[in-house]
Order: C-alpha cells, then sequence, then structure tokens
C-alpha cells in the first residue's frame, strides 16, 4: 500500500464494470488457451523474452481479478481457473507493465481466439488514469492538447509563423509562391496533419501544398491556425472522456470552416479515432463532412496522371515502415506505396510488411516517453532495427509522427547510417512544378 492509499476498491469496481461491458472485451477476459502464440508474434517479447513481456501474462493481469469476482469457476476455483484476487503491493507494477506494450495489435492477428491485447492494455492504462496513475509526460501531453488544441501547446500565432517560413521555403526551392493558407471560411478540404509536420518534420506538409498548388485548388483547402493537430493521446491513456473532447475539438472547427471533407495528414492514431471510431460509431451524429487521408487522395491523383516527377531526385534505396495504426487498422497500405514507387527509384519492402508489419517500438504513445528510451531502443525496437538493415535501405517513410521520432531515435542509437522522414517528403523532393523538380533540399544519403 503506497502512502497508506489503498486501490482495491476502485479497481474491483472498473474491473467488475467490465461484466456489463461490451461482449468482445468479456470474451477477452474469460479466453486465454496461454498457447503462447502472442508472445512469439511480440515486437516487445522478441525484444527481451521475460515473461513479464509476454502479452498473455500481462492481460492475466486483470484477467485474474475478473475472474476471481465475475466468473462461476473463478469464485470456486481460483488460481484453478486462473483467477486470483488484487494484491496492493503488485498494483504499483502496473505502470510498468502496461507501458510495455506497443498497441501493435499483431497478438490478435496470431491469437487463435482473436484476443486483441492492447484492448486490455488500454483498459488497464484506463484504470491508473482514474486513479492519477498516468505516467507524467503523457499527461502533460492531455493536458495541453485540450488547453491549446495541440499536443506541442503552439499558439496561433506560432503557427501562422511556421506556414510563413515554410511558404518561404518553397518558394526557395521551386521560384513560385506556393501557398498553404489558414483559417479559410467556406475551403473544402480541412487539412489535420500531426502538429510535428508542420513544425518539425516539415517536408511532409510542404509537399501535400505542393500538391494541391500543382491541382490548382488555391483556397478550396486550408489549416486552422488553432486545430492544426490530429494527435490524440486519450486514445493512449485509456481516457475516453479526454479522447471526445479533444476529438469533439476538430469536428466544431470543421463545421466552422465549413469543410466538406476533414483532411487527415501522415498520423495513423488520429486518422482511425477520426474515421474508423468517431465517424463510424457516429460519435457526434450525422456529420456535414466527410473524413479522408491525405495518402489515399494523393495516391488517387497520381493514379489519374495530375501529378508528375522526377524519380532521380531519390535515387537512394528507400523503404517504408507501416504504422501499425494505418496498416491494422484503417487497412492503409498500398496508398504509401502508390506514392513511393512514383517519387524514388528504388523502393525496397520490409518483411513482412503491409498488415503484419512489426512495430517500429514506439507506438502507444511510447515514443513520447523519454525515460522510456533505453527501452525503446534496446527492446521495442530491435525487431524493426533488424528490418531496417535487412533492406539495405538509406532512408525509411513512415507516414506517423510517433514512428519517425521513434525510428529516428533508432536509427542515432544504433548509429546506422539511415535518413527517417515522411511519404509525403519524397514526393516534395521529387513533384514537377512547371515541369521542374525542386532547386533546393537536401537529398538523403
Amino acid at each position: 500500500m503506497a502512502n497508506g492509499t489503498s486501490h482495491r476498491e476502485p479497481v474491483l469496481k472498473a474491473i467488475n464494470a467490465m461484466a456489463k461491458g461490451p461482449k468482445v472485451l468479456r470474451l477477452y477476459m474469460e479466453n486465454c488457451a496461454k498457447c503462447g502464440t502472442c508472445a512469439s508474434v511480440c515486437p516487445v517479447y522478441y525484444g527481451k523474452p521475460e515473461a513479464k513481456y509476454n502479452p498473455a501474462r500481462r492481460s492475466d493481469i486483470l484477467r485474474a481479478i475478473y475472474r476471481r469476482h465475475n466468473t462461476l469457476s473463478g469464485k470456486m476455483l481460483g488460481r484453478l481457473a486462473g483467477a486470483a484476487d488484487f494484491v496492493e503491493q503488485e498494483f504499483q507494477e502496473w505502470g510498468d507493465h502496461f507501458y510495455s506494450c506497443t498497441g501493435c495489435r499483431r497478438c490478435a492477428q496470431f491469437c487463435p481466439f482473436g484476443i486483441d491485447n492492447s484492448v486490455i492494455t488500454r483498459k488497464g492504462r484506463a484504470i491508473l488514469d482514474g486513479l492519477g496513475q498516468t505516467p507524467e509526460r503523457m499527461k502533460k501531453v492531455v493536458d495541453v492538447s485540450l488547453k491549446t488544441g495541440n499536443t506541442d501547446g503552439a499558439s496561433p500565432e506560432a503557427l501562422k509563423q511556421a506556414v510563413a517560413f515554410l511558404e518561404e521555403e518553397m518558394k526557395e526551392e521551386h521560384g513560385v509562391d506556393i501557398r498553404i493558407p489558414v483559417d479559410v471560411q467556406g475551403a473544402e478540404y480541412f487539412y489535420v496533419p500531426p502538429s510535428g509536420d508542420v513544425l518539425v518534420n516539415i517536408e511532409a506538409t510542404m509537399g501535400i501544398a505542393k500538391v494541391f498548388h500543382v491541382l490548382g485548388m488555391g483556397d478550396r483547402w486550408t489549416m486552422s491556425s488553432k486545430y492544426f493537430d490530429g494527435a490524440n493521446y486519450g486514445l493512449f491513456t485509456g481516457n475516453d472522456a479526454h479522447m471526445k473532447e479533444d476529438n469533439k475539438a476538430y469536428v466544431e472547427e470543421a463545421k466552422r470552416l465549413g469543410a466538406r471533407y476533414m483532411f487527415m495528414g501522415e498520423c495513423g492514431h488520429a486518422y482511425r479515432i477520426m474515421k474508423m471510431m468517431m465517424e463510424a460509431g457516429k460519435w457526434w451524429g450525422s456529420l456535414p463532412f466527410q473524413v479522408i487521408n491525405c495518402m489515399e487522395w494523393t495516391a488517387d491523383r497520381i493514379r489519374e496522371g495530375k501529378l508528375h516527377f522526377d524519380r532521380s531526385r531519390n535515387p537512394q534505396p528507400v523503404t517504408y515502415h507501416d504504422p501499425c495504426n494505418f496498416a491494422k487498422s484503417c487497412d492503409i497500405i498500398e496508398s504509401p506505396r502508390v506514392i513511393l514507387r512514383a517519387t524514388c527509384q528504388d523502393f525496397r519492402e520490409m518483411t513482412p510488411c503491409g498488415a503484419h508489419n512489426w512495430c517500429c517500438g514506439g507506438g502507444a504513445g511510447l515514443s513520447a516517453m523519454d525515460d522510456l528510451r533505453p527501452f525503446r531502443m534496446t527492446v521495442s525496437g530491435v525487431k524493426k532495427l533488424e528490418q531496417v538493415r535487412a533492406t539495405g535501405a538509406r532512408y525509411v517513410a513512415a507516414a506517423c509522427s510517433n514512428c519517425k521520432r521513434q525510428l529516428t531515435q533508432l536509427m542515432e542509437y544504433h548509429k546506422e547510417d539511415v535518413a527517417v522522414g515522411g511519404v509525403h517528403d519524397m514526393l516534395s523532393r521529387s513533384i514537377l512544378i512547371n515541369g521542374k523538380p525542386a532547386v533546393r533540399r537536401d537529398q538523403a544519403s
């Protein structure tokens, strides 16, 4: 018992509530063959094959308590039925357990019962969050986002300055004015990137802007000076109220702007929440706009022959890391490859790839937690490092800010001569504007 505080009552209340929750969650609580399949395909267990990193063992933290209080066999047979009661001393280790899962959902693809351990992990994180036990870094990101509209805490003026800088960069590259409209009322497309693609990894947003320019879109697209970050860490802390509050702000902004399309950038979990959860689940009823993704949209324009490129601008071997949320949760697999094959001379696949990809090692918010960096570099990211090395690539494209941060740190930590960036970065470097590619942009070696 920490500081004389018992967590037994609130924990049992939360776990017992699962008995009246979604049927799929009850099935996860009541079934597990202990076959070890999930461990054999888990990036964390691959990096360090210890019992504490076995997905089923982690899920058993909640499953055992659930069975003890909510199943007849658990009440009568106890541990013989895989049941156990809550132990305060063990609760102190829950944070370490539930924040060692990258939420990649690879276990669910291979489990004979289809058990998605990331769902159980999120429930564990939700219990921790309700008791004020969310890691400080994660809590801060959520608080800042709810307060300012973005996870960086950047002001509207900072966004406008960043946009002005990007426009100057593109003017130097192409010799023409390429605009990034901001707060345009009545624009058809409301562009929602991760803030990192405006403030840090700027080439992805530059690539998007160049596509709109080539297509003559003018003020038919816009960004918002306040709501320019699709990242939503409520998904990672397990706090549904925070996730929906953050989401609602962007929905209301799309309505205010009068947009027909919420045009999501290179951020897998942002698109998953907007498209697969909010829009599909009708959180806010019928919407006056449709949620679409930038990669699918750009790939369609390439297929239509509306965009042209000089592939020699990207001569280095390039591979693509499938962000787990895009590939596993949204089935966006081919579109980024259409873009990369059109813009790069030497595109190489990882093995496996697509929906069966291996996580970068920083998913479920782990990449934002600096205290977990040693774990991410030497445990959860090991398999991805091996995959990148096997391709011989010198550039890894990843359509996710969290993945880009993790992969950049992973390459630096292991002293790999591999650059990391987005998918539209490659497009930005090779797209032809007035028949010519950019004249000024360093190439990854």
